[in-house]
């Protein structure tokens, strides 16, 4: 069949980056795409061809999927990796921003899935790899429109996975917890843009603790890795919790119940 083909978006830093650059590694020839083209760039070699596109604009979603095609006629991996995440009290966010955490990491994977998807279905075959969170099974405080948010991806995911395994298409789900990448650093400035009075003062105090300490978690390889495996096995799983703490904390919730696992949360969190 030739030279297998990979779409990777939010490829130029963190786990898309990770993933496009290990693809690449093992055969793929994979269109690298983002907003940041300086970074793209970076990543330019005989494997890695980068292509602007913001995940929020139609048109460009379906101008850097129509260029894929064009140039090769296929595509065989879809990997949906752009987003951020909004943090703050459910309270205190505005609804702008509650609209564009969903815009960019719900509305942002169905229109490439959209777009991807009569391609793949003429191909009867292809796989869609769907990065959501750790947070997309369960939720904690000061976390709630971007769990929401993941969430939502896991629902669609769910839904998308039995409509088009008919046609021959693999639908994955990955579920990370917390990864060494920018997000602590992007998520915290715009935590600080969200105004809350002074009686969350004990949550934003927690939620910093989760986000900052970076120091003993595993960095964007080890979904990296995963992925490959997902884009490669014969029969790959439908989801992939990790490292342990994802799959840890999904157990706790599902063994403690919802209010005494909260209980857990708070303590964790000191709020």
């Amino acid at each position: 069949m030739g030279q297998k083909i990979a779409l990777v978006s939010g490829a130029s830093s963190g786990m898309g980056k990770a993933t496009a650059e290990l693809l690449a590694a093992n055969g793929y020839y994979v269109f690298a795409m983002a907003r940041r083209m300086e970074r793209l760039e970076q990543m330019r070699c005989e494997q890695i061809e980068p292509v602007w596109m913001d995940v929020t604009d139609t048109k460009s979603v379906r101008a850097a999927v129509e260029h894929v095609i064009a140039s090769k006629g296929r595509i065989d991996v879809l990997v949906n990796s752009a987003g951020y995440g909004q943090l703050g009290a459910i309270e205190c966010v505005s609804m702008e921003a509650a609209h564009q955490q969903f815009e960019v990491n719900v509305f942002g994977y169905a229109r490439l899935i959209q777009a991807v998807l009569p391609h793949m279905r003429r191909e009867k075959s292809g796989r869609i790899i769907n990065i959501t969170s750790i947070l997309g099974k369960i939720s904690i405080p000061g976390f709630g429109w971007y769990a929401a948010s993941k969430h939502a991806v896991e629902a669609l995911s769910e839904a998308l996975r039995g409509e088009v395994m008919g046609f021959g298409i693999d639908v994955i789900v990955m579920a990370p917890g917390f990864i060494k990448t920018e997000f602590g650093t992007k998520q915290s400035a715009l935590l600080e843009a969200v105004a809350h009075p002074p009686a969350y003062q004990k949550l934003l105090a927690g939620v910093h603790s989760f986000v900052a300490d970076e120091s003993k978690v595993p960095g964007p390889g080890i979904i990296a890795l995963a992925i490959l495996d997902a884009a490669t096995a014969v029969n790959p799983s439908a989801r992939h919790a990790l490292p342990i703490d994802s799959k840890m904390a999904i157990i706790g919730r599902w063994l403690l119940g919802g209010p005494i696992f909260s209980w857990v949360i708070r303590c964790l969190m000191k709020i």
